[in-house]
C-alpha cells in the first residue's frame, strides 16, 4: 500500500441550509437615576438635625421646632421624608416643610 503524498486530517465539512429564526432581543436600561433635588431640607444643620432626631433611639426627646413665621411647635419628630417633617405634638401628628423651620431646640420641662 502506497502512502498518499499529502494527507490532510480535518474534520469533515457539511452544507446546510440556515433557516432564519427571530430572537427577541430584551432591552437594557441604560438610564441614570437623578434624584430630584427639589424636594429637600435646603439647611444643612436643620436637615442634619432631623435626620438626628427621626432615629428611633433619639425619638425620646420632645424639641421646640421654631418656624419661620414666628410659630413654635412642640413634639417629637416622627418622621422625615423629602422636605416633609412629621411631627407628634401631644394629641396630634402634624405635617411641617423642613424648609419652613429656622430653629430646633430641646423643651425644657415639657
Amino acid at each position: 500500500m502506497e502512502e498518499p503524498i499529502l494527507f490532510i486530517s480535518s474534520p469533515p465539512v457539511y452544507f446546510t441550509e440556515i433557516v432564519e429564526v427571530k430572537e427577541t432581543f430584551l432591552e437594557e436600561s441604560t438610564s441614570v437615576f437623578v434624584p430630584n433635588r427639589s424636594d429637600r431640607i435646603v439647611d444643612q444643620v436643620i436637615a442634619r438635625q432631623l435626620n438626628y432626631f427621626s432615629q428611633p433611639i433619639n425619638q425620646f426627646r420632645t424639641l421646640v421646632f421654631h418656624l419661620e413665621d414666628g410659630e413654635r411647635i412642640v413634639g417629637k419628630v416622627d418622621e422625615v421624608i423629602g422636605s416633609d417633617v412629621k411631627l407628634k405634638s401631644l394629641n396630634e401628628i402634624i405635617m411641617v416643610n423642613g424648609n419652613e423651620i429656622k430653629a430646633i431646640t430641646i423643651a425644657n420641662g415639657i
